[in-house]
């Protein structure tokens, strides 16, 4: 029990104090039971008596450094028995969506085999500030089996994390979700590993800095932070953000920076940098690696530059650089054939720009075309072209670069309203896969010989449809 010393008592406890070289104030000497605990303060007792003595401190200069709670809403995600999934139904009448799964794939590797229960999931929309879903990241594995969707989480204000969701992609059942405080903007699926690798955007409110995190595929567990040195700038476009994940690294490059950031997977946590890089002669807003898989390749709106690759070391030595001149930044670079001067560049949905065509360091431009997508297909054998205008996708014969089929999404039915956020083609099923801004996911192709496309909704979203 604590009560107040009388005043006169008090001033000469506060003198004898003060002698002591500690300031107290009359005030702030109080009696205290032996058990009584004050907390940041220096404090003279004896016996049940206590003197406690506390720096002055000016309450208007106080502030507390608090970290704000990102809100996640769980409404679109539930957990349901798995003996209640209804498979999908396949008919010769309708295009197929399912296919066989090899036992050596990604899909197979990571499922959740002894679970008894299964996550369903559709893309939340949301009606705060840009209408629509708040999907911000895909990737696809490289064997086609999984598909990576970031979905934010948090106000439209933000904060921001991210739920990360993982699609099988033989019978579009969610193999896994999980999620992070971090506003991932970026995807890639390490080869040959269990890694899902991102890109994180800086959040000052959380005090997050730009940088790269992998996740295991089987748990959802992430890697230490690796902090990346990009002088950042709210207002660049994600899309001009470059992730390219590779044997033993990853390659991070940006619209804002002349340089290539390598990473590697084994992150250790320690406070000096894991990533090694090298510089471009203009900010690479895409990657890939060449054909052979020996050399990367950075395309940025002034030339294509190749490096060679200097092992776990991270040494880059440039090999050669191409002037291209183009006026927008590319999204995506994708070779043609096995050859690394034969290409394609992307521009990205926004840009009133058609992709470029490069053949022998010869540009070529599709004209009266305005690419988001180029999609390799049949191995290669062709490529899909998704164009802005009406939506539309053309297949190319990548020698002539004729468009051999069409079609215009728009006029499909079932019918659906949004805007392409992610094209891709299964080779499984001979189809390209879109999903939308109003989250709806379908797929459309020709079922057999017929010479009409068909489409088929995959799932609906939360959108106008």
């Amino acid at each position: 029990m604590t009560r107040s010393v009388s005043t006169s008592f008090a001033r000469m406890l506060a003198a004898a104090v003060a002698a002591a070289g500690i300031a107290v104030s009359a005030q702030e000497i109080k009696y205290e039971s032996a058990a009584s605990q004050v907390e940041d303060s220096r404090s003279i007792r004896s016996g049940s008596l206590s003197i406690s003595a506390s720096e002055k401190t000016n309450p208007d200069t106080v502030k507390e450094d608090k970290i704000p709670e990102i809100e996640v809403d769980s409404s679109n995600i539930r957990r349901i028995p798995k003996s209640s999934v209804q498979p999908i139904r396949e008919s010769r009448r309708e295009l197929k969506l399912t296919s066989g799964l090899p036992g050596s794939s990604l899909a197979e590797r990571i499922s959740e085999k002894d679970s008894d229960t299964v996550e369903v999931w559709r893309p939340a929309f949301s009606v705060q500030g840009s209408r629509g879903v708040r999907l911000d990241a895909f990737a696809l594995s490289a064997d086609g089996t999984v598909l990576a969707i970031a979905e934010r989480t948090g106000k439209a204000s933000g904060p921001n994390g991210t739920r990360i969701v993982l699609i099988g992609t033989s019978d579009w059942q969610v193999i896994r979700t999980f999620t992070t405080d971090r506003m991932l903007k970026k995807l890639a699926f390490a080869p040959d590993r269990d890694i899902l690798t991102a890109v994180a955007f800086p959040q000052p409110v959380l005090k997050q800095d730009f940088g790269i995190v992998h996740f295991d595929l089987k748990t959802g567990a992430p890697s230490p932070f690796e902090k990346l040195p990009f002088p950042f700038n709210e207002t660049i476009y994600p899309d001009r953000i470059a992730l390219l994940a590779a044997g033993d690294a990853v390659f991070c490059s940006g619209f804002f920076d002349a340089k290539i950031f390598r990473v590697p997977y084994e992150i250790n946590g320690s406070a000096s940098a894991n990533y090694t890089a090298f510089d471009t002669v203009a900010p690479a807003s895409a990657l890939s690696l060449t054909p052979d898989g020996r050399s990367l390749a950075a395309a940025s709106q002034k030339a294509i530059e190749y490096f060679s690759l200097g092992g776990k070391t991270g040494e880059a030595r440039r090999q050669s650089l191409t002037t291209l001149e183009l006026g927008w930044a590319p999204v995506a670079l994708h070779f043609l054939g096995k050859a690394q001067t034969d290409f394609l560049l992307c521009p990205a949905f926004r840009e009133d720009s058609p992709p470029v065509i490069m053949r022998s360091s010869i540009k070529e431009s599709l004209d009266g075309r305005s690419a988001g997508f180029a999609i390799p297909m049949e191995n290669g054998a062709r490529i899909g072209v998704a164009f802005k205008v009406k939506g539309r996708i053309d297949v190319l014969d990548p020698t002539t670069l004729e468009a051999v089929d069409s079609v215009i999404l728009e006029q499909l039915r079932p019918e659906t309203s949004g805007d392409a956020l992610f094209i891709f083609y299964l080779d499984p099923i001979r189809a390209f896969c879109v999903i939308d801004t109003n989250g709806n996911c379908f797929a459309t192709g020709k079922i057999a010989d017929a010479k009409r496309w068909s489409k088929r909704i995959i799932w609906n979203g939360g959108g106008k449809r």
